[in-house]
């Protein structure tokens, strides 16, 4: 049986190396939690650039949207870098056949630390 006195400094020096440990083992969860967090942030915020760009585009008139553009430069006309950190841009191209349609594709992309994200949506409109 334990005397009133309370526990041995040996006892308390075992579990605080015991915590210790465990807080060490639990650190890289910490780490890969916020890292996860992070690309969640950015996957959200290139996403909702590109979904703005296509609803503008979308809610342009047909006649114009004139074809041009690029996914990989930008090309004067066809580029959005009003947001420094996200480059949107985006392609218009006329579809072969006897329908009237084109379509448009916009792609956002946001370089963090060497860490690309790209988010592409395409659309087709008819007249």
């Amino acid at each position: 049986m334990r005397d009133a006195r309370g526990f041995s400094l040996v006892e308390v020096l075992v579990a605080l190396f015991l915590m210790a440990l465990a807080a060490l083992a639990a650190a890289p969860l910490f780490v890969a939690a916020t890292r996860a967090n992070v690309g969640a942030g950015d996957a959200a915020e290139v996403g909702a650039a590109a979904v703005s760009r296509m609803e503008a585009l979308r809610a342009a008139e047909y006649d114009s949207l004139a074809p041009g553009g690029s996914l990989s430069t930008n090309v004067a006309g066809y580029v959005d870098t009003t947001d420094r950190a996200v480059v949107v841009r985006w392609v218009v191209a006329s579809n072969a056949g006897p329908t009237k349609t084109i379509t448009v594709r916009a792609v956002a992309t946001r370089e963090v630390l060497g860490l690309g994200r790209q988010i592409t949506l395409a659309a087709i409109r008819a007249r």
